[in-house]
C-alpha cells in the first residue's frame, strides 16, 4: 500500500506519477501455500526480485519465509489499484473480485461490447453470480501466449453525455496496462494533465489494442455513503 506523500492534485497527474512508480517498484509476495488453482503464466510471471525489508504489519507467512534463510524472490502484482485515502475498502472482496476477472475467459459473449477506441458505447457489468466463488471449481487462466496478458480496466462506470470511465475513488488496472502507461509517449505527452479519472480512461482508448480492453463495471459493488450528499 502506498500512500503519496503529496498535496491533493486532482488535475496534474497525480496518478500517472503513481502508475510509472508501480511499473518500476511494486513487488508482492509469491504463492507461499499450495493452491488449488494454479497461478495464472503471464509474460511478466517470471519477473522477480529479492524481498524487500518487512514491515511489522506483513504477513506471518512473508515473515516465515524471510527469516527461513532461503526467501522466495517476489514477483510482479496482477493488478496495481488507485484508491482515494477516504475510501472504506473491503480488501478481501477486492481481491476475490479481481481473481474472478483475471481468471474470467475473455473471448465469452460479456466482452463483446466493451468500448473500444473513441467510441462512447457502455460497458457490461461483470455479474457477481456469474462465476462460483469457490475456488475448486474456477478455470484456469487463460495462459495462451497468442493472447497475451490480460488487459483489465475494473472499477465503477460514469456515463455522461461526453464521457465513460471508471470513478476516480477506486480504479484498477491489470499489470500490463500499468506497464504499457507507465512508457507510451502518447500517454506521457499528452494525457497526464486534467482530470485524473477521466484521462485514465484516455489511457485505454489510445492503447494499441484498445479493443481488447476489459472495461469491468461492478457498479454494486462501490458506492457512496448514504451520508456523502454525492452521486
Amino acid at each position: 500500500m502506498i500512500i503519496l506523500p503529496i498535496p491533493e492534485n486532482m488535475n496534474n497527474g497525480k496518478s500517472y506519477t503513481f502508475f510509472s512508480w508501480a511499473a518500476i517498484n511494486a513487488w508482492v509476495p509469491p504463492l507461499y501455500k499450495h493452491s488449488l488453482v494454479p497461478p495464472p503464466s503471464f509474460s511478466y510471471s517470471n519477473l522477480t526480485a529479492n524481498p524487500p525489508p518487512l514491515a511489522p504489519h506483513d504477513s506471518f507467512l512473508a515473515w516465515q519465509d524471510v527469516t527461513s534463510g532461503k526467501a522466495q524472490p517476489w514477483v510482479r502484482p496482477d493488478y496495481v489499484v488507485k484508491v482515494d485515502d477516504d475510501s472504506f475498502i473491503m480488501l478481501a472482496e477486492l481481491e476475490a473480485r479481481l481473481r474472478l476477472e483475471l481468471y474470467k475467459n475473455p473471448f465469452d459473449d460479456t466482452t463483446k461490447n466493451r468500448p473500444k477506441g473513441n467510441t462512447s458505447s457502455s460497458s457490461p457489468t461483470t455479474s457477481p453470480t456469474a462465476i462460483s466463488s469457490h475456488p475448486s471449481v474456477l478455470p484456469a487462466a487463460p495462459s495462451n501466449p497468442q493472447y497475451g496478458d490480460p488487459l483489465i480496466y475494473w472499477g465503477y462506470l460514469v456515463t455522461n453525455r461526453l464521457h465513460m470511465f471508471m470513478a476516480g475513488e477506486l480504479y484498477a488496472l491489470s499489470w500490463s496496462l500499468v506497464d504499457w502507461v507507465s512508457k507510451d509517449q502518447t500517454v506521457k505527452t499528452h494525457h497526464t494533465r486534467g482530470k485524473e479519472d477521466k484521462q485514465t480512461a484516455k489511457w485505454m482508448r489510445v492503447h494499441p489494442r484498445a479493443s481488447e480492453v476489459r472495461w469491468t463495471s461492478e457498479r454494486c459493488w462501490i458506492y457512496d455513503h448514504p451520508r456523502s450528499g454525492t452521486v
